[in-house]
C-alpha cells in the first residue's frame, strides 16, 4: 500500500522525535542494565559479608571478621566508583549522539529551506 503525500509529510515531520525517542530508550535501557549490575554485585558482597558473620564461633573469628570490614568497605567503595564512572560515560555518549541528531536535523532542515 502506497503512502500518501501526507503520510510521507508527517513521517519526516516526525523523524526527529523518533530518532530521539529510540536514542533516549536505548541510553535507558542500558542504564537500567548498569544499575541492576550494580545491584546485583552490592547485593552478593552484602549477602557474603552477613555470610561470614553468621560464621563467627570465637574472638579470633570477630577480630578476623572486624579487619575484614575495611576491605569490604573498600570493595563497595570501588564498585560505587566504576558505576559512577560508567554513568558517567553513558550520559556523555547520550550527550554526544543528541548532539549530532540536533546538527544532522538543521543541515536537513537548512538543505530543504534553500
Amino acid at each position: 500500500m502506497a503512502k500518501t503525500k501526507q503520510a510521507k509529510q508527517i513521517e519526516e515531520a516526525l523523524a526527529p522525535v523518533v530518532a530521539f525517542n529510540k536514542l533516549f530508550i536505548e541510553t535507558a535501557e542500558k542504564a537500567m542494565g548498569l544499575q541492576v549490575a550494580s545491584m546485583q554485585k552490592l547485593s552478593k558482597l552484602g549477602f557474603d559479608n552477613m555470610n561470614a558473620m553468621f560464621h563467627i564461633q570465637s574472638a579470633e573469628d570477630i577480630k578476623a571478621y572486624a579487619e575484614k570490614q575495611q576491605t569490604v568497605a573498600k570493595e563497595v567503595a570501588e564498585i560505587v566508583t566504576a558505576d559512577v564512572q560508567e554513568l558517567g560515560e553513558l550520559n556523555k555518549s547520550f550527550l554526544e549522539d543528541s548532539r549530532k541528531l540536533v546538527e544532522e536535523n538543521v543541515a536537513q532542515v537548512t538543505a530543504k529551506a534553500a
